[in-house]
């Protein structure tokens, strides 16, 4: 995995899903545009997206217990909650058995946690980082 860069007060400019990858965009506070790919996409949800999508932090979580506060549920909502009780609990296996793929480096989670707008969450095999051209040239 390629190092993060610093993104605070930089921007998320897109998103592009592409079979079992995804492309996020972001550009740094100075201006300089990157593209944060995705290889073997799991999971991914974004909310609040939105025109001026500021970014508070990047974090790449692998081979380490993710925070209680991230918010697995987002990425893999639970059942209806009149659902029978064995399917929470499948649920809360599921889960569980995510957080430790992560912990053991089998996969790994990116989380986009916004200043304002998007607030994206995803879980991958793979995360690269690299610096882009602006006009796709």
């Amino acid at each position: 995995m390629n190092a993060i860069p610093n993104f605070h007060d930089g921007y998320l400019t897109g998103v592009r899903l592409r079979d079992k990858s995804a492309t996020i965009y972001v550009q740094r506070v100075d201006g300089v545009n990157y593209e944060i790919g995705l290889v073997g996409l799991e999971a991914l949800q974004a909310e609040d997206f939105r025109q001026g999508n500021i970014i508070s932090a990047v974090e790449v979580i692998v081979g380490c217990t993710p925070s209680e506060y991230i918010e697995f549920d987002r990425l893999f909502p639970p059942p209806h909650p009149d659902t029978a009780k064995k399917y929470h609990r499948a649920h809360a296996l599921f889960v569980q058995r995510q957080r430790g793929r992560i912990e053991r480096g089998e996969i790994s989670l990116l989380v986009i946690n916004p200043s304002y707008g998007a607030d994206l969450l995803a879980t991958c095999l793979e995360i690269t980082c690299v610096e882009s051209d602006p006009n796709g040239s």
